[in-house]
């Protein structure tokens, strides 16, 4: 009979087994029984946490990187038994939590109501989320616990506290990466390659490796490592990551690794590693020579993510051992379907949204389909919602649009390269589009020719190209505008013209 009565309310007999052993807990054991029983419905690692001025006892939760929110940990609070609501609340305020969350498990039910608690926790200005008698029933016996999480987390705090959107560094949570499916096949359904994945910054090259590493973990027969660079110095920051002394040559690193993963194919994910080919360009590409070896005699793959030094180095240079190493994958614009799903998605898991699908495409056409402005203005309508407010209207977006964090975003293409002379012509063209709303080859050359300036045809194709690369510029045809609608917009006509003049003036003189 218990089991069809179960079935009839669609609850699994393991989770009402550990409700009722929640239940049977008693005295001390009861608080500790209670948030061990929550955390396994949301796949949290619970421990307790002691030095707490409060009536009760306090645990910590560590949540898996999966969640499909941003927060790492909470603490959680079990107020003592018969204790009243007027000492806990008292208590409360004059805790210390910091920035963590602090969930509440009360007994507040109809029969036993906490009023002022309940008042407490919905006030924004603090990080307490009250989980009540009902709410602890449906999160460990309902069929959706992490839904009643996000729920409670959702209606207590700002939503800006535990927004769902990554806007710096790579994306590193599974639940906020979308799209790039094509690129992740391409890598991970086929015997191991090499791969050197271009791009300018924030368009998504870090948030790739990583969503590789994730798909790699686990392999049967394939074990992956990330490395992200912090200057040129490829073999030292492999070698301390790796635990071996800092002088550690390539090779020897390989063999290590090797040693440690016998009978398995060794693939490193090497990130931001523009300064390192750099170097390599400046010092006969050594450590270079070494990884193509490596590669050749089968005993390491290599996935190498960087912008206009790797593309200079693998594309441009005929002697760099990089021409012909792996696949070169350009990272542009995210599908339009993953942009919506990366626009919508998060925000229907908090139980909000867009008050209409024209908004959506508002947004995506204005981002340019770049996925970290996808993320930035989400993050900027969440900021401008106002408590309590569940939908995303026109008014909210307009505010996000012309927030100093998209502003932000948008800024840096003025200086792609550490050559100033580059630089120079990288901004001519800018401005040039900005002033004619699009440019060509053959426009930019008559454009110096007016101003006494010899045009030099490389350079110039050169500067279309990293600006294309960095989705500054979109080619159609044989004509470039912007690939971002919204850099349009940072240009006054009056601005660009004395700009573009500056720039020209400088360049007639430095030749």
């Amino acid at each position: 009979r218990l089991e069809a009565t179960l079935l009839a309310a669609d609850i699994r007999m393991v989770d009402w087994r550990r409700a009722v052993l929640c239940a049977q807990a008693t005295g001390a054991e009861h608080a500790p029984a209670l948030a061990r029983a929550l955390a396994e419905r949301v796949s949290a690692r619970c421990q307790p946490s002691s030095d707490w001025a409060l009536p009760g006892q306090v645990f910590e939760w560590q949540f898996p990187p999966d969640l499909p929110v941003s927060l790492d940990r909470c603490m959680v609070f079990v107020p003592t038994p018969g204790i009243d609501e007027a000492t806990v609340l008292r208590q409360l305020r004059a805790a210390q939590t910091g920035s963590d969350v602090l969930l509440i498990l009360s007994g507040h039910s109809v029969d036993t109501p906490w009023p002022l608690l309940r008042a407490h926790a919905d006030d924004h200005a603090n990080l307490h989320v009250m989980v009540d008698s009902a709410s602890q029933t449906e999160w460990l016996i309902g069929g959706e616990a992490l839904q009643v999480l996000l729920r409670l987390l959702a209606t207590q705090l700002r939503i800006t506290r535990i927004s769902p959107y990554q806007t710096r560094g790579g994306v590193t949570r599974e639940g906020a990466f979308f799209g790039r499916a094509q690129l992740l096949a391409r890598v991970i359904n086929r015997e191991p390659a090499n791969y050197l994945v271009v791009g300018g910054r924030q368009l998504g090259k870090s948030s790739l490796l990583k969503a590789v590493q994730r798909r790699m973990q686990g392999h049967p027969h394939t074990v992956c490592h990330y490395v992200s660079l912090r200057d040129h110095r490829l073999a030292p920051r492999m070698a301390l990551q790796f635990g071996l002394p800092a002088d550690t040559p390539l090779e020897a690193i390989v063999d290590h690794l090797q040693s440690q993963y016998q009978g398995k194919r060794l693939v490193l994910l090497i990130d931001e590693a523009d300064l390192f080919f750099r170097d390599e360009s400046a010092n006969g590409y050594v450590q270079l020579s070494t990884l193509r070896a490596l590669s050749e005699e089968g005993r390491c793959w290599f996935m190498l993510a960087g912008f206009w030094d790797l593309y200079a180095t693998a594309v441009l240079d005929y002697q760099s051992p990089l021409r012909n190493f792996g696949e070169v994958l350009a990272i542009g614009g995210l599908e339009r379907a993953a942009c919506r799903e990366l626009a919508t998605e998060p925000l229907r898991r908090l139980r909000l949204g867009f008050d209409n699908e024209r908004l959506v495409d508002r947004l995506i056409d204005a981002s340019g389909q770049r996925a970290n402005l996808v993320a930035i203005l989400c993050q900027e309508c969440l900021e401008a919602l106002l408590p309590g407010e569940p939908v995303i209207e026109a008014r909210h977006l307009t505010q996000a649009l012309a927030s100093q964090a998209v502003q932000d975003a948008l800024a840096g293409w003025g200086r792609l390269s550490h050559d100033e002379a580059a630089c120079r012509l990288d901004r001519i063209v800018v401005y040039h589009t900005a002033q004619a709303g699009q440019t060509s080859l053959a426009a930019l050359a008559q454009l110096l020719h007016s101003h006494g300036i010899t045009a030099d045809a490389q350079a110039l194709r050169q500067s279309l190209a990293r600006l294309q690369l960095a989705y500054v510029l979109r080619k159609k045809d044989a004509e470039y505008r912007f690939a971002i609608p919204l850099l349009q917009d940072q240009f006054e006509p009056a601005e660009v013209e004395l700009l573009l003049h500056q720039e020209l003036a400088v360049l007639a003189k430095t030749g």
